[in-house]
């Protein structure tokens, strides 16, 4: 796991993670409507970065979820509430 992140990266982890805690797996097009098409390379990155797990589709990748590791990053994170 690689983890040098962006900020924008990170942000994306956060709202990501706000998702999934909500029971849905975001899909790369509705992510894409909400956040702008910037959005597909920094889900790539995480993807490579192994930050998420994704599963293709025909209409572009569904996070199905966060790593551990990413995981235990996010839930440490004291600042934002969780």
């Amino acid at each position: 796991m690689d983890f040098r992140v962006t900020a924008e990266e990170e942000a994306l982890v956060f709202r990501l993670a706000e998702v999934l805690d909500a029971g849905t797996q975001p899909q790369e097009t509705q992510l894409v409507e909400e956040l702008g098409p910037d959005i597909r390379q920094q889900l790539e990155r995480l993807n490579v970065k192994d930050w998420i797990l994704v599963r293709e589709a025909t209409d572009g990748m569904i996070v199905v979820d966060l790593t551990g590791p990413a995981w235990k990053a996010v839930r440490s994170r004291r600042d934002i509430g969780w």
